[in-house]
C-alpha cells in the first residue's frame, strides 16, 4: 500500500514473515518492487542507507540480535537524516536464547534520535506504517523510523484488519521525494569523498563550526517538529480513514481516574479488559498508551495525569524506560501523581489482565498509605484467575 519499490531482507524470527511475505507479493506481481538479499543486517541497513539517499522508499524488518548487528547504520541514518522505516517485532535478546518478546531491543537505541512507534495489534501496525512514511518524508523531520510490536504474540497471532482503497492510500501518502539538496546521486561528489574533506551525512561540513549545529537542528526535528508532525498526520489519518490513536498518547476512561495505568504495546489490549474489570467493582481506573516512545509525550502525559492520584507505568524492558522517563516529566510540578514502576513480561512472560489489576490494586493501597513502598519493582508472578488473584491481594494486604 505505501508503494515500496525496494526490500532489503535477511531473515530473522519473528521479523522475517514480513520480508517473506512481500517477496511472496513481488512474485505474484501485487506488488512492483525489488528485492536485495544480503549476508547480514549491517549489509541490509547499508543497502537501505544508499537507496533511500537516491529517492527510494524501502522496506526493511528486523528485531534483536539483527538491530546490535546493524547498530553503526542505525546511527548513520538518524545523523544523516535519512528517512528509513524498520518494522521490528520485538525477540528479547540472548543470553540465553530466546525467541519470545519484550522491547529492550529497540529501547537501547532511544538516544540515537530515530522515531519509535509502539503498535498493540496488527490494524494499528498497518495503519502506523503508513503514518511513520509520511512522517520521516516529510522535508521538515527526515528522521528514520522503527514501527514495534510484540514478536509472536501480535506477529503470529491473527487479527481482523480492514484495508482501505488503493485510491485512499495514493491521496494520504504521495511518492517519497528527497529535497533537491539531499538527492545523494545528484549532489555527491566522490573525487571529494576520497579527499581530505571531513563528510557528516549529506555533504562536506566545516566540523569545528557546524557539527554541534547540525545535532542540535536534528534534535529540534525530533523533538519538536516531529511531534507537531505525527499529531497533524494522525489527524489527516483519522479524517481520510475514519481510525485514530490519540496521535502521541491515546487515553481510556480516565477523565475521572484515581490510578491510571501507563503502558505500550500490546499490553494495552490487557489493560484495556482489566480497566473494565476493575470499574465494575468500584475501582476507578484508566489507561494511557503511549503511541510514540521517541519523541517522548512528556507535556501530554503530565497534562492526561493532572487529575490522577498515581500512575502504574508498565515497562517490558530492563531498564523501566517509560517509568524513569515519565517521573522525569513530572519533576518539578506542583502535587504530581505517585508513580509506581513495574518491570513485566522480560522474554514474553505472560502477563494477564489480572496481574494488571493486582498491580493497580497495589497503587490503591499506596495512595490509602499516601506513599508507595516500591515505587519501582519487579512483577514476576502470572496470576491466571480471580481466585488466584484473590490469594495474592490477601498477602498484600497481609
Amino acid at each position: 500500500m505505501a508503494r515500496v519499490q525496494v526490500l532489503c531482507f535477511f531473515p530473522i524470527g519473528p521479523s522475517d514473515e514480513v520480508g517473506e511475505e512481500c517477496s511472496r507479493m513481488i512474485a505474484r506481481g501485487d506488488l512492483d518492487a525489488r528485492v536485495i538479499e544480503l549476508q547480514n543486517e549491517r549489509s541490509v541497513m547499508n543497502a537501505q542507507c544508499v537507496a533511500t539517499q537516491s529517492g527510494v522508499r524501502c522496506s526493511f524488518a528486523t528485531n534483536s540480535e539483527g538491530l546490535l548487528y546493524a547498530a553503526q547504520q542505525l546511527i548513520f541514518a538518524s545523523y544523516a537524516r535519512i528517512p528509513i522505516v524498520i518494522t521490528v517485532a520485538h525477540r528479547a535478546l540472548e543470553p540465553p536464547a530466546v525467541v519470545r518478546t519484550d522491547d529492550q531491543d529497540t529501547i537501547m537505541y532511544r538516544d540515537i534520535h530515530w522515531l519509535h512507534y509502539h503498535c498493540e495489534n496488527a490494524q494499528d501496525v498497518f495503519d502506523t506504517i503508513l503514518q511513520a512514511y509520511k512522517v520521516s518524508e516529510d522535508p521538515a523531520v527526515l528522521i528514520p523510523s522503527f514501527v514495534t510490536y510484540d514478536g509472536w504474540e501480535v506477529s503470529h497471532n491473527s487479527y481482523p484488519v480492514v484495508l482501505p482503497a488503493r485510491e485512499q492510500v495514493d491521496r494520504f501518502l504521495p511518492p517519497f521525494r528527497l529535497p533537491p539538496e539531499l538527492d545523494f546521486l545528484k549532489n555527491m561528489d566522490f573525487s571529494e569523498y576520497y579527499s581530505s574533506a571531513r563528510m557528516s551525512g549529506y555533504g562536506y561540513v566545516d566540523v569545528d563550526r557546524e557539527y554541534m549545529e547540525r545535532r542540535f537542528q536534528l534534535d529540534q526535528a525530533l523533538n519538536r517538529t516531529a511531534k507537531e508532525k505525527i499529531v497533524a498526520v494522525h489527524k489527516e489519518y483519522q479524517e481520510i480513514f475514519g481510525r485514530g490513536y490519540g496521535g502521541l498518547i491515546e487515553t481510556y476512561r480516565t477523565e475521572d481516574a484515581d490510578v491510571v495505568i501507563v503502558a505500550m504495546g500490546s499490553f494495552v489490549a490487557t489493560s484495556r479488559v482489566a480497566v473494565d474489570q476493575l470499574r465494575e467493582r468500584g475501582r476507578r481506573a484508566g489507561l494511557i498508551k503511549v503511541r510514540t516512545y521517541r519523541p517522548f509525550p512528556g507535556e501530554e502525559l503530565v497534562r492526561e495525569l493532572a487529575n490522577a492520584r498515581a500512575a502504574v507505568v508498565l515497562d517490558r524492558n530492563t531498564v523501566a524506560a517509560v517509568y524513569h522517563d515519565l517521573r522525569s516529566a513530572l519533576f518539578g510540578y506542583d502535587d504530581p501523581p505517585l508513580v509506581m514502576g513495574r518491570t513485566v513480561g522480560l522474554g514474553g512472560r505472560d502477563v494477564t489482565y489480572h496481574d494488571v489489576a493486582y498491580m493497580v490494586e497495589e497503587a490503591f493501597r499506596g495512595l490509602d498509605k499516601g506513599r508507595i513502598d516500591r515505587t519501582q519493582a519487579w512483577h514476576f508472578d502470572v496470576i491466571e484467575d480471580e481466585e488466584m488473584l484473590a490469594r495474592r491481594l490477601a498477602d498484600l494486604d497481609g
